[in-house]
């Protein structure tokens, strides 16, 4: 007898391939959704775009027409050196222009080289009036260049001396090259925050050939510096400013003041002699 095949019966889940096909349409059409919303996106912000142009533009052109947006005032403060009538003589507006039309950024830079004395300008728009804010430099030591005496603060920034200026105690730099002058500025500024109002009793500070510092005070006393060491500044100014308080009470007229082996804990003072003092009197 013949055996009679068996047959093996496998049952597929319609339901669930069609549930899949169904789940990538739809996720398909979402996809397709959001590129057409993102593309109308784009093209609605360009059109927004044009308008704000458009009407920007033609809102400009009007007020460029209106009589009352017009300069009729120009208001210069913050003048301590400098003059009212220069500064408004140099802006490239006056009074009757539109205060629309002006270019303020370029008006502040151009001012700024012409007058190097400056620090900063601020120009800003008001109401039928411009006002111009000025931010002098204040000279932290002289200069001299060509033989004229010069201004400069902590920017490294030579200008003209104007007004009083030329009477401040203040050092004058001697130095050899620009890498020097900014060296020497950079110690009067550290010197400074700490000597308090002893920078007045010095007339100049320049190197010596050995690279250290040296004053020379108004009375012709010179100082020996020696080395910055920023670590130590405030600690030999006050032994500084005790030595020569002492031997300023004790001699007639100093020569000059060793301070170059201060780490060592020695200072040299070597006064003039009466014989000497009498010939530098004459």
């Amino acid at each position: 007898m013949s055996k009679k095949k068996r047959y093996v019966y496998k049952y597929i889940n319609t339901n669930i391939s069609r549930t899949s096909r169904g789940c990538l349409h739809s996720s398909n059409r979402k996809k397709s959704i959001k590129v057409i919303n993102f593309f109308f996106f784009l093209l609605l912000l360009f059109v927004s775009i044009l308008l704000i142009s458009f009407c920007g533009k033609k809102l400009l052109n009007i007020a460029y027409k209106f009589d009352k947006i017009i300069i009729k005032d120009i208001e210069v403060v913050g003048t301590k050196n400098v003059t009212k009538a220069e500064i408004k003589e140099l802006l490239p507006f006056k009074t009757g222009d539109n205060l629309l039309k002006i270019n303020l950024s370029e008006a502040e830079e151009e001012i700024k080289k012409l007058k190097p004395e400056l620090k900063n300008i601020v120009i800003s728009r008001h109401w039928q009036k411009v006002k111009v804010r000025l931010y002098e430099r204040t000279p932290e030591a002289f200069v001299v260049h060509n033989g004229t005496l010069f201004g400069i603060d902590f920017d490294d920034k030579p200008f003209c001396l104007r007004g009083l200026m030329s009477t401040i105690k203040i050092p004058k730099i001697t130095y050899k090259s620009s890498d020097e002058r900014r060296q020497i500025l950079s110690f009067i500024k550290r010197f400074n925050s700490v000597c308090g109002d002893f920078l007045v009793n010095i007339s100049e500070i320049r190197f010596s050939g050995a690279d250290d510092i040296i004053f020379v005070m108004n009375n012709n006393t010179i100082v020996f510096w020696g080395k910055e060491m920023p670590e130590h500044l405030a600690c030999k100014f006050k032994k500084f400013q005790k030595i020569y308080a002492d031997a300023m009470a004790k001699y007639k007229q100093i020569k000059y003041i060793y301070m170059t082996l201060y780490r060592s804990g020695r200072a040299t003072v070597k006064p003039i002699v009466e014989a000497e003092y009498q010939n530098s009197k004459f």
